[in-house]
């Protein structure tokens, strides 16, 4: 009879980040702002040539948020970020707890085995019993993954939502015709800052928030 293998790598089963997937939000809304604004400072000579906007557009206004300073200071994300972190780790520490457990099982079952001190009958009941439990810790481990990869992506649509809302509310004010974001590792290597308008962005978030509340 096979022996049972040990269970799992027990750590980093979730893959889920509530930061990742906004980070990433954040990166892709400056790459597509970016490629807007290509296009709209370019126009169509009567050559076929093209000339920037400097003379087309003249009045183009623009605008930036600090994508970093967002993620830091919005606070209704960073709360729910917190929160989502301590379920995981509390999530996995109470699986490792188990894995623990069931593997001790096994390793004094193998060890009997080895010796030969249980019969062929003892050894099939006990490797059913202990497959058993293995398989169900391991659909165990697969349900609560969805379920926080599930709840991640229900809190991250809503603050996204909340966010463009704001955006657009502060872009249809202002006049702006685009509103960048500038983020580490993002497409705008350097900023004036004349032009942010995190803090006003981010008084706004944290209010809005706060009325739904």
């Amino acid at each position: 009879m096979r022996l049972l293998s040990s269970l799992w790598p027990y750590r980093c089963i979730f893959t889920a980040s509530l930061y990742a997937k906004m980070k990433s939000f954040l990166l892709s809304v400056c790459l597509f702002s970016l490629m807007l604004a290509t296009i709209s400072c370019k126009t169509e000579t009567p050559s076929g040539s093209t000339d920037t906007a400097s003379s087309a557009t003249p009045g183009l206004k623009v605008a930036y948020i600090n994508g970093d300073s967002i993620l830091l200071n919005f606070t209704a994300f960073r709360e729910e970020s917190e929160r989502l972190d301590a379920k995981q780790m509390q999530l996995e520490k109470d699986l490792q707890n188990k894995g623990a457990a069931l593997e001790r099982e096994i390793m004094d079952y193998q060890k009997k085995a080895q010796e030969g001190s249980l019969t062929g009958k003892e050894m099939q009941a006990r490797y059913k019993y202990l497959a058993g439990r293995q398989e169900a810790l391991f659909a165990e481990r697969d349900k609560l993954a969805k379920e926080i990869l599930a709840e991640t992506e229900v809190i991250n649509n809503r603050l996204q939502g909340i966010l463009k809302d704001v955006l657009d509310s502060v872009r249809r004010e202002d006049g702006y015709d685009f509103i960048f974001s500038y983020v580490q590792g993002g497409q705008i290597l350097i900023a004036d800052e004349r032009f942010d308008i995190t803090d006003k962005v981010l008084a706004r978030l944290n209010a809005a928030v706060g009325d739904l509340e």
